[in-house]
Order: C-alpha cells, then sequence, then structure tokens
C-alpha cells in the first residue's frame, strides 16, 4: 500500500509541474487556461506568469514544450504501475498515453492534426515509456 501511495503521489507531482510549466511558460490560449479563469485565478496567474518571465530567457525550448510531455508520459506509467496487478496487459496499458502522444505528433507531421511536430515531443513521450519497458522486463526476469 505504501508503494502505490508514493507512486501515485510521485505521478501527482509530475502532472503538477507539468503543468505549472505550461500554465507560466505557454501561450494563455491553451485549453487549460481556461480551467484557471473558470477557478478565478487568472489575476493571480498572471503575476506568477511575470515573475516567471526573467527565467524564460535562460531556460531551453524543450524544457517549455517537451518536458510537460514527458512529465506527463510519466506520470501515466507511474499510476498504471501503481494502480494494476501485474499482467502482459499491464505494459500495453502503460502505453496508451504515450504512444497516443506520438501518434498525434506525427499526424500534425501529416497535417491531418493542427499543431507544431516536434521531434522533441517525439522523443519526450517515447522515453519514459521505453525505460517503463526496460524495468518491467528486468523485474519480471529477477522475480
Amino acid at each position: 500500500m505504501a508503494k502505490t501511495i508514493k507512486a501515485l503521489t510521485a505521478a501527482a507531482g509530475l502532472l503538477a509541474v507539468g503543468g505549472l510549466t505550461y500554465l507560466l511558460f505557454r501561450p494563455c490560449t491553451l485549453l487549460m487556461f481556461r480551467l484557471v479563469d473558470a477557478l478565478g485565478a487568472t489575476a493571480v496567474l498572471g503575476d506568477c506568469r511575470v515573475w516567471a518571465s526573467d527565467s524564460r530567457a535562460w531556460l531551453p525550448e524543450w524544457f517549455i514544450y517537451s518536458l510537460p510531455n514527458a512529465l506527463w508520459s510519466a506520470a501515466y506509467i507511474l499510476t498504471v504501475e501503481a494502480l494494476l496487478a501485474p499482467s502482459r496487459n499491464k505494459v500495453a496499458i502503460a502505453g496508451m498515453m504515450p504512444v497516443t502522444g506520438v501518434f498525434t505528433e506525427w499526424l500534425q507531421a501529416a497535417g491531418v492534426l493542427s499543431g507544431t511536430f516536434d521531434v522533441l515531443d517525439v522523443v519526450a513521450y517515447a522515453l519514459p515509456y521505453l525505460a517503463y519497458i526496460i524495468y518491467y522486463a528486468y523485474s519480471i526476469k529477477t522475480a
């Protein structure tokens, strides 16, 4: 039980950091900002964005645009790992979000979806899943 709580807490932290990165540095036209507005926190967020704007100059673009995808992918995988019993399906279920993210990036590249294709986004979605596959294979082999 403690392991599950730790994994879910880590997943919540990853979601929070990814979301905060979006809220502080991404354009205000994104869907997430509607939630902030509905909560009545737009003024507070505006102040936080002004405070964070100084750091934007030295932050690499991948931190702002790709890192949240990696964090959200890892959070999803941690949640699946924590909540599902061991099975072969667990690896497939853990891959649903990262594979969907990679697929949407390629649809953007093909012009089917709006957005900007970025190979770093593909890596950001895929890397946590690849790490999980290696972890899972190792844990099965040593069990």
